[in-house]
């Protein structure tokens, strides 16, 4: 066991201590390795030297043993150790306890690190390792952090005044805790930030003399302290009264055609005075009760809702928003004609293409046995028993989701084995054909079930489905056959379909003439095929499922998997297109949503939409121009694209330009044809490509990069000396700090704290603020290309988030997410702070437009009381599925689609924002 003894030194001499060391010094450290000296880079001052010793005084922030990291129960400790020299490592930890020194384990490790484990919480401890090969003992004297505070609640509370109750941390180790109240707005965001200590064993705490009105949270920490050296542990967060006066869960209880209903709840409606109801950023009314309908509204619309709580006179205590919507206005006229078992009625919603009809047949007893889905406003009903009665109930439903009131419709059922085949012509003496639909039609059935797309019929890719069916279907068959499929349902056996057809002499173009059924079944019966059978009439193929047999994904993105009667296909799905047709991919189909896709490449731009999409938007036949028209858009049965050079006096194509980038718009400006004569609605689509002036070649990324941390020096006064730090965090619990390199993706949220790291009595008064932040590529703050994200306290980035009041306290905390720079280089990230005195307001109002004035004295002081805090370096992972690349806004756009309508000629503008020549370039540098 040591014990602790205090060694005194007394050193006499007439010579003054000198700041720069002797030749014969210099020739000293410059003959020994880093492991055997560190040099004592601040504050030096050499009192003695000569030929073979000497004598300084200084410290400095590269030792040779630090902590890397601690929690209440583990130290963990790293040490540099010398690439020639290899060894074990000694290392022992000691317990520090009424003065004495209890050693508590001694080991030995080939590593540059080691993990003390099972300690105890907010105690002293001294870790000492001697490094292999250095002849040095080097010891470090730390505490470990304290356990949380246990059962922090609200005891009681009023319009005037809260108590709160907690208990000691498990081990009873503490030496005072840290309550912080969080006053807040109506929107949650934290408007003002009190520290509040407590010390002594009664664990009671009441906040009175509360303003009316007032919204107040608390966190609660254990403090450990050591002598300078203060642990503060992980934030135990309550509520407070915060609570009682949100709103909580809002969400649309009901609607109709013309409206929806909004409902919500409040845990306690004494602070409230009333509620206001907003409907599409505009007041809709107020209620005193927790639900409230909107009316007037237009079917199968969406829209935003938004609900505020409000105390007294009209203050804000809390809103949340929603989003609601009104449904289709139902079936009206529902009947039924018997001479050709046909369902016919009205629609209510009109002008939406988005509008489906269902419906479900039931017997009289109510068991239903056929539903589905139609678009048209007629519904042939067969194999229906004459004179026997029916129910046949149908309804609306818009975007895939919302239903409205069903119609019903109980009738006799008809004869249905015969039905007239009804075909248009153009002469009056033309007759209808009532043919026997057993002569004409046949039926397959094939063992796998239909996928969600394809049961829609309005889907693409049951169109497709159909194409294949009718391709397959008697290949060879003399004379050449015309397939259309009728249905394309559920068969009555389980994971299996069928598929209704009928077939015409494709050699016969005046008119349709069937083809008999028993010619195509003899055809089918003689072709002997493998798992193709005949049986009463209807084919079977007994063949493989290959999509669900397949381990592998055989189809890419956003397609689905068609079986083909022993083989398969990829189809896009509903709502997609295949663009592989007129653009270099991968795999096919390229199946982009609207069909949308942009190119900009070294010497051309491309770009296209899908003409199903256009159609359907625009409600009819469209005619197209790009840009002024003096070039025309190319098109494909599927699409409308162009290619255009970066000349822009060939097409039309507009340049703008700014110091670092080029950038070129194309636009597709859509329109109804002009046999239309009226039109509502126009769509332009925008097309833009951004480029680089210089391009910047990407340096390779190494791994073994030094973690840059700096800690400040700031003399406040002659008297006073504070330090700053800034130091990054994984999460907002800022509790699990970043101390290597390492690499994050653009999802990731960073989160930072730059504090004051004093405990000294006379700093109590003293604050800090975060005047500006910026994102380099080198650890040099003054480097050229520089990503500001804070600037004058106030966040010039939109992902930044304030967590604490910047300028209440001695520390601020705040997010960003993740983002990179031109060179892809890994980012060292950089702050500028400012120290103010008790008399000093350093908050920032980020919405006044005059900075706020000083005195030209008191800006100097300021200048002598700021400093810069660095951080870095993080690796940006560029390589992230599904997670737009969120470039620096001055260097480049990001890919976005937008939507929205434009002025009273309802133009709705399409902007598709491309800078993929940029992403391109840079990653082939990577490579």
């Amino acid at each position: 066991m040591l014990r602790k003894v205090t060694k005194f030194i007394e050193i006499k001499g007439w010579r003054k201590p000198l700041e720069h060391p002797t030749n014969t010094t210099q020739a000293i450290l410059e003959s020994l390795s880093p492991s055997e000296v560190f040099a004592c880079e601040n504050g030096t001052l050499f009192f003695y030297q000569d030929e073979n010793f000497f004598l300084s005084f200084g410290h400095s922030m590269r030792l040779p043993v630090k902590l890397a990291s601690r929690t209440p129960s583990m130290l963990l400790v790293t040490w540099v150790k010398s690439p020639d020299v290899s060894g074990s490592h000694s290392v022992t930890l000691y317990h520090i306890e009424l003065g004495s020194y209890n050693t508590l384990s001694m080991d030995t490790t080939t590593r540059s690190h080691y993990r003390f484990t099972a300690l105890d919480s907010c105690s002293l401890y001294v870790a000492c390792v001697e490094i292999a090969g250095t002849h040095s003992f080097t010891c470090l004297s730390t505490i470990t952090d304290p356990d949380v505070p246990k059962n922090f609640v609200v005891s009681s509370w009023n319009s005037s005044s809260i108590s709160l109750v907690w208990n000691c941390p498990e081990n009873r180790k503490f030496s005072h805790f840290l309550l912080t109240a969080f006053y807040l707005n109506g929107t949650d965001h934290i408007t003002e930030e009190v520290p509040l200590w407590h010390k002594g064993n009664r664990l009671v705490f009441v906040l009175s003399d509360l303003q009316p009105c007032t919204r107040v949270k608390f966190g609660l920490q254990t403090v450990c302290q050591a002598g300078m050296e203060s642990r503060y542990s992980k934030m135990v967060l309550n509520d407070g009264n915060s609570v009682h006066s949100s709103i909580e869960a809002l969400r649309q209880t009901s609607f109709g055609p013309d409206n929806y209903t909004l409902s919500w709840e409040v845990r306690n409606t004494s602070s409230i005075s009333m509620f206001r109801v907003y409907h599409q950023g505009a007041l809709q009314g107020t209620t005193l009760i927790t639900n409230y309908t909107v009316g007037g509204l237009l079917p199968c619309h969406q829209y935003q809702a938004k609900v505020e709580a409000l105390c007294g006179d009209s203050v804000l205590m809390n809103v949340k928003t929603a989003t609601a919507h009104t449904g289709p206005q139902g079936v009206s006229e529902l009947t039924y004609r018997p001479n050709d078992s046909t369902a016919l009625w009205t629609p209510g919603t009109t002008h939406q293409s988005t509008v489906s009809f269902l419906y479900q047949l039931s017997l009289e007893n109510g068991s239903p046995f056929q539903s589905s889905h139609v678009t048209d406003t007629e519904l042939r009903l067969l194999g229906l028993e004459e004179g026997k009665t029916y129910i046949l109930d149908v309804w609306e439903k818009c975007d895939g989701q919302w239903e409205s009131e069903h119609s019903r419709l109980s009738f006799q059922g008809a004869n249905s084995s015969l039905e007239l085949l009804m075909r248009a012509a153009d002469s009056a003496e033309d007759l209808e054909l009532q043919l026997d639909i057993s002569s004409i039609a046949l039926a397959m059935v094939v063992p796998w079930s239909l996928p969600e797309d394809l049961q829609d019929d309005m889907s693409e890719p049951r169109a497709e489905m159909v194409k294949i069916v009718q391709n397959k279907l008697l290949d060879g068959f003399d004379p050449p056959a015309r397939i259309e499929v009728a249905t394309l349902e559920p068969s009555e056996e389980p994971d299996k379909t069928e598929i209704l057809f009928m077939s015409f002499d494709a050699s016969n173009t005046e008119e349709d003439v069937p083809l008999p059924v028993e010619d195509q079944l003899d055809y089918i019966h003689s072709l002997d095929t493998t798992n193709i059978a005949v049986r009463d009439g209807v084919i079977y193929w007994d063949g493989p499922d290959v999509c669900a047999a397949s381990k592998q994904t055989l189809c890419p993105l956003n397609s689905l998997c068609i079986n083909t009667l022993g083989s398969y296909t990829c189809v896009c799905q509903h709502g997609y297109y295949d663009v592989s047709s007129v653009t270099p991919v991968s795999s096919y189909p390229a199946c982009n949503e609207k069909g949308l896709f942009s190119q900009c490449l070294d010497k051309q731009m491309t770009g296209g939409i899908a003409k199903p999409y256009l159609t359907s938007y625009i409600g009819g036949k469209v005619d197209v121009k790009l840009n002024d028209g003096r070039c025309a858009a190319d098109e494909t049965e599927m699409l409308y694209y162009f290619r255009t050079s970066r000349k822009t006096t060939e097409c039309g194509t507009k340049k703008q330009v700014n110091k670092t980038h080029i950038e070129f718009q194309n636009t597709l400006t859509v329109t109804l044809t002009k046999e239309q004569t009226i039109s509502r609605r126009d769509l332009v689509v925008v097309w833009k490509c951004v480029y680089p002036r210089h391009y910047v070649r990407n340096a390779q990324v190494s791994m073994g990069m030094d973690w840059l941390y700096s800690l400040s020096l700031v003399e406040f006064n002659s008297s006073l000396r504070l330090f700053l730090a800034m130091t990054l965090y994984s999460d907002e619990s800022y509790t699990h700090s970043y101390t290597d390199a390492i690499t994050i993706g653009y999802e990731d949220t960073l989160f930072f704290q730059v504090a004051l790291q004093t405990n000294n009595s006379f700093a109590s008064d003293v604050v800090m603020q975060v005047e500006s932040c910026w994102a380099t590529e080198s650890s040099d703050p003054q480097d050229t290309v520089q990503g500001v994200f804070l600037q004058d306290g106030c966040p010039v980035d939109d992902t930044f988030q304030w967590l604490s009041v910047n300028g209440a306290a001695q520390y601020s905390r705040f997010c960003i997410q993740m983002f990179t720079m031109p060179k892809g280089l890994p980012l060292y990230f950089h702050c500028l702070a400012n120290i103010c005195g008790h008399e000093e307001d350093c908050r920032k109002v980020c919405s006044s437009q005059q900075r706020r004035k000083r005195a030209v004295s008191q800006m100097d002081t300021k200048r002598k009381q700021s400093t810069v805090v660095s951080a870095g370096p993080l690796v940006v992972n560029r390589v992230q599925s599904g997670v737009q690349r969120p470039f620096w806004p001055e260097h480049m756009m990001m890919i976005s689609i937008v939507v929205g309508s434009i002025g009273i000629l309802g133009v709705t503008v399409l902007s598709v924002s491309a800078t993929k020549a940029i992403m391109n370039y840079y990653e082939r540098q990577l490579q």
